[in-house]
């Protein structure tokens, strides 16, 4: 039986992540230090010293190499795409390989070249702006994280690019992959304009939590945590999440013919509430004064 190797580290991320994040909301004092340590990081951290973990961390800032990586490999397939489609190009038979052992070598071609294009543009600009956030918009603290982390990064990045084209007409051996701007339905640019949306969203988020260590004149005069307010943060804790989410929902929609993409759609989804839930329970902890409204990602829900 053919492996679809995608789906079976992003179920298992899913899952990783879930039962811990259920263990530690439940009563993270049942859990080992190592443990708790390692899955941890940034302003809710585990305070308490393992010196065997430390030696598997690194700066909460290397966050930063993803979208080094990211970035250029996205223009690649997105160049890769424009020249398969708009100039009927022969992909190098190395693509099919890897594309192969991906995804299994009796993979189908279920996503239209339009919905293609579409997803693979949207991903491209988002990791373009991610290199800008971080590099140029971002202002780090001091915080660490495990390098299980780092490494998870990288392959959600690799899965989230391959799994777009890896069942893609025109990427598949035999697949038909004519390309009309006419076949693009008002449902995919619908989603396309909502993951923009989203996109900027999180950067004016990601610019407000930068101002909140700066001073008037833009110089950064601090690396401790403070409340932050504005938009979004008028009625969640977790801005940065909810339109990660809602980024990776409408590239679901985009790719709903995709019997592989939903994968990374779990796996983002169970990841971020992680996070958010995280986030959401340091601030209160960590501020008595913190706004009692707010929710957790949701606006007036959750």
């Amino acid at each position: 039986m053919d492996l679809n190797l995608i789906k079976l580290i992003f179920l298992c991320f899913a899952i990783i992540v879930g039962i811990t994040s259920f263990l530690i909301h439940f009563d993270e004092n049942y859990l080992p230090i190592f443990l708790r340590r390692s899955f941890r990081h940034g302003k809710y951290a585990e305070k308490t010293s393992h010196k065997i973990v430390e030696k598997f961390e690194v700066p909460k800032r290397y966050f930063s190499h993803f979208y080094l990586f990211a970035a250029p490999l996205s223009t690649t397939v997105l160049l890769l795409c424009i020249y398969r489609y708009f100039y009927l190009g022969n992909l190098p038979e190395v693509i099919f390989t890897i594309l192969d052992f991906l995804f299994n070598s009796s993979r189908k071609a279920l996503v239209t070249s339009e919905q293609t294009i579409t997803a693979i543009t949207m991903i491209t600009i988002q990791c373009w702006k991610r290199l800008y956030e971080t590099h140029c918009v971002s202002v780090y603290s001091d915080a660490k994280m495990n390098i299980s982390h780092y490494i998870v990064g990288f392959i959600h990045y690799i899965g989230t690019i391959t799994c777009i084209i890896g069942e893609s007409s025109g990427f598949v051996k035999g697949s038909d992959y004519d390309f009309h701007w006419s076949k693009l339905n008002s449902i995919c640019i619908i989603s396309a304009v909502f993951f923009l949306l989203s996109s900027y969203e999180q950067l004016k988020t990601n610019f407000i939590l930068a101002h909140l260590r700066k001073n008037e004149k833009g110089v950064v005069v601090t690396k401790s945590y403070k409340i932050p307010n504005g938009r979004l943060f008028q009625y969640i804790t977790a801005p940065l999440q909810l339109t990660e989410i809602i980024m990776y929902f409408t590239l679901t929609i985009i790719l709903w013919q995709s019997s592989s993409f939903y994968y990374i759609f779990i796996w983002v989804l169970v990841n971020q509430t992680e996070t958010a839930i995280s986030s959401h329970r340091w601030y209160k902890k960590t501020f008595k004064n913190y706004p009692n409204h707010r929710k957790i990602y949701i606006p007036f829900l959750i």
